[in-house]
């Protein structure tokens, strides 16, 4: 409960309380039915042998359902409210469950309707969540003596991942620091690994049985670019339990209602081992400590001594199965020759994998997904006609566009070119490299400066084996073409790994850096899963005046928000299904909706598959039954820096469907005589509205209405009455503010009662 407090009102999930009504009383539910048809018999509701008795161990099965599973309806939280009571009392072997309940739960459930999702990256990587979770959780575990389990896993699966991102492929600390404190991984390391009634009984089977399921979690995340791993082997483990248990004779764990009972009173009684004690702390103090120990897909390689940086980036990121074909806009300005870029990709592209696309695209999906401005006109009370509505007009959002990355020409011993290409205006080259250092040598005896702090971004891209994408202009090539800019190049291959490798972007970074993501999918929304992806506030009511300087507006809302956030989120502003069938497409729409053929140029490769719809050699990836008329858009716009992103944004595809766009509301006042019975209570009425428009004002963008520079002889403000209008207003209200320091300090103090519950009881003389 304490850690869904957390995350609706701090993290500000966007609450599904019909979701956890359902998850919570389905369990409650068929929790009571299950067992009072064991006993035949209906039992009570309270006392000894109610609630506590068949309530609170499921009602911890429900709490893991409210806080990791996700869906789309309500039938699908109460089937997973059903699958995790019934594995209860249908999987069971020597009076033990074989799964643990709310992992067979959420994982059957995923399984069978594709309805449902974990979102990993939830959660971000705050500290405070960190060590909570470490700190209430090693209470729980402790309680029931099973602290060796959780330990065992985390301890493993940190080191692996240590060995892995640090020593192997050299990442920096804090990209290593932002892995371990995913928030799922630490609940499922205290909360569902460590469930006395479905671990093996004995400890030396615990510890074997949880460094199993960490390497096997580590190898199919490290490697297989999987997600949620550990709670999917944990399922699959499972039946492993009852082995260990007959090779390793232990009592059988039974629960007492003395596990049940919380009081501040007996936080003193906490038993724990001295030497697992240590541990604990050690844990903890790490989890305070640690946290503060510290582009896009490439960056700009300039020759000689010319400095190239890039600003905002937009990509198109085209994505089904382990298929993804990425669209890359470039803005670049200044002389060609300059220009050159490099990608890190997964495998070898082939000429037929790259392509260049009109620029336009960009301009499309842009105008139609970009933020945007409701316009709304109040009715006279006092005339009796109806206003015609007015069509709303949205200010245009300027995206400063530069594509970053390099060229050259020969060929260094620790650097192979494995393929070379001309593609309409651009000579491709796929490098392999095997060490950085030689990467760079290549670079500089070609005539290209990289730029500081490159080859350390390089390392662990050259060491993860991967390719380089580079891209430079054929000047005999560009002359063949109108006017000065490249065309976006579009590149496809098939890979799990679903990721846009923003860090070497950080190469070029002046400063903080954005990057507008187009995402398209056949199921739903796209989110990343090592950052929180945040829904940015819609639908708000916000004053008249800012109809004029709109995009002022939306840059200071969305400056304020991120910060507000953390900086370490990627924001959501636009979500639908853009399906060719399905009409309604926005509300309202502010742009034409892609067509068909904007999809296919996008690279929605299932949408139109033959090469007479498109012009284009679809051969190697002709398939007609890929075909698919179902198109879903996200839209992501993250703004990162080198602190607040250590890793690369990584993505997983969800099914979920839920329309969402960042809309906001002027209301233009009611214009004529306002001085019937009915005007005067519009007036009052107004008054308020305004009032709360201004605060919402400061809410949205932290900017008092004093910062906004408003024309005070605006045309409208002028027939309205003195004490409705915004500048009197705004002498007589106090702007709200967020405040989370409440709330960081009962987190603070529940840590520190925690501490001081780890104290063992001692017996008097």
């Amino acid at each position: 409960m304490i850690f869904l407090i957390y995350g609706i009102f701090f993290l500000e999930w966007s609450a599904d309380w019909t979701h956890y009504i359902l998850s919570i009383g389905g369990c409650l539910g068929f929790s009571y039915s299950m067992e009072s048809f064991r006993q035949k018999r209906f039992l009570p509701l309270y006392g000894s042998s109610g609630l506590v008795c068949w309530g609170f161990s499921v009602l911890i099965s429900a709490m893991s359902l409210c806080l990791l599973l996700k869906t789309n309806h309500w039938y699908t939280s109460l089937l997973a409210a059903f699958l995790t009571v019934i594995s209860k009392y249908v999987f069971r072997f020597n009076h033990k469950h074989i799964f643990n309940p709310s992992a067979f739960g959420i994982i059957a459930t995923i399984f069978i309707t594709g309805d449902a999702w974990l979102s990993p990256g939830q959660w971000g990587s705050n500290a405070v969540i960190f060590f909570s979770a470490v700190t209430l959780g090693t209470i729980v575990v402790t309680r029931v003596q099973k602290l060796d389990v959780s330990l065992a896993f985390l301890l493993t699966f940190i080191v692996m991942l240590y060995w892995r991102q640090v020593y192997v492929l050299g990442w920096p600390m804090d990209y290593f620091i932002q892995s371990i404190s995913a928030g799922n991984l630490l609940l499922f390391s205290f909360f569902m690994i460590s469930d006395p009634k479905t671990s093996p009984n004995h400890a030396v089977a615990r510890i074997i049985w949880a460094v199993l399921i960490a390497l096997v979690s580590f190898y199919l995340a490290a490697f297989k670019w999987k997600y949620n791993t550990p709670l999917w082997v944990l399922v699959v483990a499972a039946p492993l339990v009852p082995l260990l248990d007959r090779i390793f004779k232990a009592k059988i764990f039974q629960w007492k209602p003395s596990h049940f009972s919380f009081s501040f009173s007996k936080f003193k009684y906490i038993v724990m081992k001295p030497f697992m004690k240590k541990i604990a702390a050690f844990i903890m103090l790490a989890a305070m400590i640690s946290h503060e120990a510290i582009a896009f897909c490439g960056f700009y390689v300039s020759k000689a001594d010319g400095t190239l940086k890039n600003k905002t980036s937009q990509v198109i990121l085209v994505r089904d199965g382990n298929r993804t074909v990425i669209t890359m806009y470039n803005d670049f300005q200044g002389n060609i020759k300059d220009f050159a870029m490099v990608v890190p990709v997964p495998v070898v592209l082939k000429k037929s994998d790259i392509k260049v696309v009109s620029q336009q695209i960009f301009s499309t999906l842009n105008e139609y997904s970009k933020p945007r401005l409701v316009e709304y006109y109040d009715q006279n009370p006092c005339e009796q006609y109806l206003m015609d509505a007015l069509s709303g007009k949205v200010a245009g959002l300027t995206n400063e566009v530069v594509v970053t990355g390099y060229g050259a020409k020969r060929k260094n011993e620790t650097v192979k070119i494995e393929a070379k290409y001309i593609v309409g205006e651009y000579d491709i080259l796929i490098l392999s490299a095997t060490e950085s250092a030689g990467l760079k040598t290549w670079l500089d005896e070609n005539g290209y400066k990289i730029p500081p702090g490159a080859e350390e971004v390089l390392e662990p891209y050259v060491k993860s084996n991967l390719k380089f994408f580079v891209v430079k202009v054929n000047e005999e090539e560009k002359k063949k073409l109108p006017g000065n800019f490249l065309r976006p190049i579009q590149i496809s291959f098939n890979s799990p790994k679903f990721m846009l490798p923003i860090r070497l972007g950080m190469a070029n970074a002046d400063g903080d850096q954005d990057l507008v993501v187009y995402a398209f999918t056949k199921k739903g929304r796209i989110e990343c899963t090592n950052y929180r992806t945040v829904s940015l506030p819609t639908g708000k009511n916000i004053p008249l005046f800012v109809q004029g300087n709109f995009g002022n507006f939306y840059s200071n809302l969305f400056q304020h928000q991120w910060e507000l956030e953390g900086q370490s989120v990627a924001m959501l502003e636009y979500s639908w299904n853009v399906s060719p069938g399905n009409y309604v497409k926005c509300d309202p729409c502010v742009a034409a909706a892609p067509s068909t053929q904007d999809l296919v140029q996008a690279g929605v490769w299932w949408i139109n598959r033959t090469p007479m719809a498109t012009g284009d050699d679809y051969n190697d990836i002709q398939n007609d039954e890929e075909y698919s008329a179902n198109v879903y858009f996200t839209r992501l716009h993250v703004r990162y820096n080198r602190k607040a992103f250590p890793q690369d944004l990584m993505f997983q595809l969800t099914p979920n469907t839920d329309n969402f766009q960042a809309r906001y509301i002027i209301t233009h006042p009611a214009s004529g005589e306002l001085n019937c019975e009915a005007g005067k209570k519009y007036l009052d009425g107004l008054k308020q509205r305004r009032q709360d428009e201004l605060k919402m004002l400061t809410y949205l963008t932290g900017k008092g209405y004093n910062d906004w520079d408003v024309v005070m002889n605006n045309d409208e403000e002028k027939n309205i009455p003195s004490e409705v209008s915004y500048a009197n207003l705004a002498l007589t209200i106090t702007p709200p503010q967020k405040n989370k320091g409440v709330l960081l300090a009962t987190f603070g103090v529940m840590g520190l009662i925690a501490i001081m519950g780890l104290s063992p009881k001692r017996k008097k003389a």
